[in-house]
């Protein structure tokens, strides 16, 4: 029997080639999508951050602007209660964005954007804390050289923020570019051409030459302490109500709110009867309270009737240029509880 010969099956081959070549073709495209799909991931959560960084700082603009007015002009002609007033809002307002940026998420492409951004609002929010401090205690201490460096510390950790932020300003740009992206990040800097700020000691002589900021008078009666204590609630008249008694002690609580010390305060009591008869007017003795301090005023034993009512009067010394004579006077309708 004779053997044919069989040539190689060269179809079959070249078509198992072109199957192998499809689906390597096939897997690139494939691989190709996923790339694509995921860089798409990627620009939409890079855009979703600068979006997030824009507004952020926009309101962080805000801040930084009320911080250069002050400086530039304010301080110069500011109160201590105004000057407190807005370092708590421009602080508060710094502190609210700097914990709210921290909740937001940054695709691995920004993270060390976001880390700047991050950075740039810490150093602000405690900028602007160290500063309200470091200038209360340079009008609190004229002559200290401690409060001066305070407020160099204070201003060195506000620029930091300023200088962290402009490297985040130029990566953020550079990557929106790249994108092609039109993204308006504000350049923010709370310290701008201002040479005077540069100088703890420059801008505590601003501070200083200020009347309104560098003393501050304020003292103040801040309670009435009796015996016996009184019974509780008030009458028909919002008089305060005693237990039956036929003797009533009475001493003031003072405090000094102001920046000075104060020297001979007085506290003069009076008594007067329904019928507004004076029946007693006692002045206590001189009292020195430094600033921040709280002094106790002591007056004798009253004799009362049971029954009775009476206009209480304590009147402390009104110091010049007193922030707030108002609360240097104590005044209060009592009546004395019959028997039974």
């Amino acid at each position: 029997m004779t053997s044919r010969y069989r040539p190689p099956n060269s179809f079959g081959r070249r078509r198992r080639r072109v199957w192998w070549w499809l689906a390597l073709l096939l897997l690139i495209l494939i691989g190709g999508a996923v790339l694509v799909n995921s860089r798409g991931v990627v620009v939409r959560q890079e855009t979703a951050f600068f979006d997030t960084a824009r507004i952020a700082t926009q309101e962080v603009e805000q801040i930084a602007a009320g911080f250069r007015r002050l400086v530039s002009t304010e301080l110069r002609t500011i109160n201590r209660d105004d000057f407190d007033v807005l370092m708590d809002r421009l602080s508060a307002e710094m502190a609210d964005q700097a914990e709210m940026f921290q909740s937001v998420e940054a695709p691995e492409s920004a993270f060390a954007a976001r880390e700047m951004l991050d950075l740039a609002f810490a150093s602000w929010a405690a900028g602007l804390v160290d500063f309200r401090v470091a200038v209360t205690a340079v009008t609190d201490d004229p002559t200290g050289s401690v409060p001066v460096d305070q407020l160099g510390g204070a201003i060195a950790r506000i620029r930091v923020g300023d200088l962290v932020y402009a490297r985040f300003l130029a990566r953020a740009t550079g990557m929106l570019e790249e994108l092609a992206i039109v993204n308006e990040i504000p350049a923010v800097s709370f310290i701008v051409d201002q040479r005077p700020l540069l100088n703890g000691e420059r801008l505590a002589r601003t501070i200083r030459s200020s009347t309104d900021m560098g003393v501050r008078r304020d003292v103040t009666i801040l309670q009435v302490v009796f015996e016996p204590l009184p019974a509780g609630g008030l009458g028909e008249d919002g008089e305060i109500l005693f237990p039956a008694t036929e003797r009533l002690q009475f001493s003031t609580v003072i405090g000094n709110r102001g920046n000075v010390d104060q020297k001979g305060l007085i506290v003069n009591a009076s008594i007067r009867s329904e019928a507004g008869e004076s029946l007693t007017t006692v002045d206590s003795h001189g009292l020195d309270l430094a600033p921040g301090e709280v002094g106790s005023v002591l007056f004798g034993t009253e004799l009362v009737e049971p029954g009775a009512e009476y206009l209480l009067t304590f009147k402390l010394t009104v110091v010049e240029d007193d922030l707030n004579p108002e609360d240097n006077v104590w005044e209060s309708l009592i009546r004395i509880n019959p028997p039974g």
